[in-house]
């Protein structure tokens, strides 16, 4: 276990003190860690916050694709989350959480328990490898993020003392399988002679995105050498082979799956209302249905009257809100509403130095968006990483709820 906190404080309001867990490094939790800090003469003496991540630093996975091609350095991509904590007042436990008891407001996980009075989900999701007899056991998911990026290490280690051709396979038409297959592509174009790509999708590619923009993913895909199978549902998996519903059946070296969404077991375990066998239904305030103790936001949230894909733009804008309900609720205020937009820039990297933009329907490509969502992406790591400017209240919840 690892921690970082501030000096101990002395609380004038003892009796009054909340306790706040923060459940996961997750994109709206660095919202919120950023607003404890440039406003904490409002809580402070009232609240003691906790947070708990499986890792000390989260990965940003708007940079993903750019890592994996070698635009990046891995240290690029991280937000170190020991001195965001410190800065915000909170405490920062290195923990997995393994249960969450509702009835007595304690999370537990590795021997040890937390107790809270408002808890604070963000955890994310990873692919989902139930669905297919076989997926668990043969196929490496992209997420959680930094176990996959070990995977790629040791994929890298592996190619480069090969003596015969392999074929490495990626299961997922969406975004995520998309860009990452020509990432990896490009990173190993030196190795074509040695290195065959398929791309798998169940239905067609690129579902949701304007028919133009799969388009030119499927030339993008053609020029790196990337084969392409739409339309092709996996049935099962075994060593070496991956079987499709039709009947035929696909060889590989590596599987790689960037496919469906799938939630920790001990959210639906909790009792918490949700979807999907772990998905929390929140209100419009990114508060549980349920248990009005519990807030959620980014993947593992969802609102039933607002569906929206599972996109870190959604987490990126539901933080703000996030940070001051949490406020809100601390301080028994009015929560403020989150309404999520219908549609949303995309930038999608073709694995060069080149990205495809779509946006309400309209669809571009060019070197220089590249360079913009660059400059969005650094912008994003520069605003969580020290120096942070110097913490300026905003004006009080109180007087902003009037």
């Amino acid at each position: 276990m690892a921690s970082a906190s501030l000096p101990p404080r002395t609380f004038m309001a003892t009796a009054t003190l909340k306790r706040l867990l923060l459940i996961g490094g997750g994109h709206a939790h660095l919202f919120v860690l950023e607003t404890l800090r440039k406003r904490r003469s409002e809580w402070h003496g009232r609240l003691e916050v906790t947070l708990l991540s499986r890792t000390l630093a989260t990965a940003y996975s708007g940079m993903l694709p750019g890592l994996i091609a070698g635009h990046y350095r891995t240290r690029q991509c991280l937000i170190d989350l020991p001195p965001l904590a410190a800065q915000a007042g909170a405490t920062l436990v290195q923990a997995d959480v393994e249960q969450l008891d509702l009835a007595r407001n304690v999370a537990l996980g590795g021997g040890r328990e937390w107790e809270f009075d408002l808890v604070s989900i963000d955890i994310g999701s990873s692919p989902s490898l139930t669905a297919v007899p076989g997926a668990a056991q043969h196929a490496a998911p992209v997420k959680p993020i930094d176990l996959f990026l070990q995977h790629w290490r040791e994929l890298q280690d592996q190619i480069g003392t090969l003596t015969r051709p392999i074929h490495m396979v990626v299961v997922g038409g969406g975004a995520g399988g998309v860009e990452l297959v020509l990432a990896m592509a490009h990173r190993l174009e030196g190795q074509r002679a040695l290195v065959k790509w398929s791309l798998v999708t169940s239905g067609e590619l690129l579902a949701g995105y304007p028919r133009r923009a799969a388009r030119l993913m499927v030339r993008h895909l053609a020029e790196a050498g990337v084969a392409l199978r739409t339309n092709a549902e996996a049935a099962c998996i075994e060593q070496g082979k991956l079987h499709f519903a039709d009947g035929s059946s696909a060889a590989f070296d590596a599987l790689i799956w960037a496919t469906g969404a799938a939630a920790q077991s001990w959210v639906a375990a909790s009792g918490l209302a949700c979807e999907d066998n772990g998905f929390v239904i929140v209100n419009e305030h990114l508060q549980s249905t349920s248990h009005p103790q519990v807030f959620a936001a980014g993947d593992i949230a969802v609102n039933p009257l607002h569906r929206r894909p599972k996109a870190g733009v959604f987490a990126v804008r539901q933080g703000p809100v996030l940070a001051d309900n949490l406020l809100r609720q601390v301080l028994d205020l009015p929560l403020a509403s989150y309404r999520p937009q219908m549609d949303y820039l995309s930038l999608l990297a073709t694995g060069q130095r080149h990205a495809i933009a779509s946006w309400y329907g309209l669809v571009w490509e060019a070197a220089w968006l590249w360079r913009w969502k660059d400059r969005i992406d650094q912008r994003f790591i520069r605003r969580f990483s020290p120096p942070f400017e110097t913490p300026v209240d905003a004006q009080s919840i109180e007087d902003a709820s009037r």
